[in-house]
């Protein structure tokens, strides 16, 4: 008999988000038994809406309360993102892990010039921090998605066990026949793909573009009006050409991975990185910025120096990788994969 896993988080995210998608990823493979020797016993999520006062008040001490007790009918605890941490019980005797993407907020650095996390939170969000970084010295598991991510919860928690759980995709998914975007220009069409956080140094793949006969395409939701219009009145002072696409459907955006000439992933920090292996599974090439996590993702060629314009247009110029190696590649962070390793990951807290 499987043990029953409550999978937990905070409020309810967009599947459509990063955190929201892996989240319901978890929850569809648990559901369907793609973990051996575990299976999906319930979801807690907060409802959205209803005011910032009362989404506080279920976040610091309502959820808690429910996920502690909760926790009594199951196996196991699964927190699916280190933002809710605070949800671990505080004297739970049911093992809880939770899954950690990245430490950006908890412990904000300056890369680059470029600031990574939050430098200066509010009272409320420092509050709000402290719960989080007490309940990740709470867990009995830290499931890191990425080595870096991993190494570095093993010097800022001690004693706490981690365990190194990729992201994974469906790879048939990315495979499977599509048509040409309607909106591809003439000659080369690279992708970028993602926010317009500072981090993602949309600014260094339009200046590496500037007056290259090329079409970039910036897909992703927009986090705001003055961002977009900051880049593109960039792109045209710098004569790149930069198309803005905006959000797109998945079957959308396996179309445009699929036929684009190339994938730009120039972000200086990440949790894990998931365009470049959406692009390699696709079959096509993925130019990362040397930078963790995203380097631990592709084809070593495909890793470029951080700051060098030059190294970055000479691969742009010269794009030339065997597909099947792109996606045999890629096949190492398929969901087969990913359900061993977080059964093994489950068993070490049981």
């Amino acid at each position: 008999m499987p043990d029953s896993i409550l999978v937990a988080r905070g409020g309810k995210l967009s599947p459509y988000s990063g955190l929201g998608s892996t989240h319901k990823a978890l929850v569809d493979r648990l559901e369907t038994g793609d973990v051996e020797g575990y299976i999906l016993g319930e979801v807690h999520e907060d409802p959205s809406g209803n005011g910032p006062i009362k989404r506080l008040w279920r976040r610091w001490f309502s959820s808690p309360k429910t996920v502690s007790k909760l926790s009594e009918k199951y196996s196991l605890v699964h927190i699916t993102d280190q933002e809710q941490a605070g949800l671990v019980p505080q004297k739970g005797k049911t093992p809880c892990a939770v899954t950690v993407h990245d430490l950006f907020h908890l412990f904000p650095s300056v890369k680059k010039g470029v600031e990574i996390g939050e430098q200066k939170p509010s009272i409320i969000r420092r509050r709000d921090l402290r719960k989080m970084e007490n309940g990740l010295k709470r867990a009995d598991l830290l499931i890191c998605i990425s080595k870096h991510t991993q190494q570095e919860c093993e010097m800022r928690f001690p004693g706490i066990a981690t365990a190194w759980v990729p992201h994974a995709i469906n790879l048939k998914n990315y495979q499977k026949e599509t048509t040409r975007p309607s909106w591809f220009k003439d000659g080369k069409n690279l992708l970028i793909i993602g926010s317009e956080e500072a981090r993602k140094r949309l600014d260094f793949a339009i200046e590496v573009c500037s007056e290259m006969d090329l079409t970039l395409h910036k897909i992703g939701a927009e986090s705001s009006i003055q961002a977009k219009n900051k880049l593109l009145h960039l792109a045209k002072e710098k004569k790149c050409n930069l198309n803005w696409v905006g959000t797109l459907e998945q079957d959308e955006m396996i179309a445009a991975l699929q036929h684009a000439d190339a994938l730009l992933f120039p972000s200086i920090a990440e949790g894990f990185g998931l365009p470049p292996l959406e692009a390699m599974a696709a079959g096509t090439i993925a130019l990362v910025a040397d930078a963790p996590a995203a380097n631990e993702i592709p084809l070593s060629e495909h890793i470029l120096p951080i700051e060098d314009i030059s190294a970055w247009r000479n691969a742009i110029e010269n794009l030339s990788t065997d597909k099947s190696e792109l996606q045999k590649r890629a096949e190492e962070f398929g969901i087969k994969a990913w359900a061993e390793r977080l059964s093994k990951a489950y068993d070490s807290i049981r």
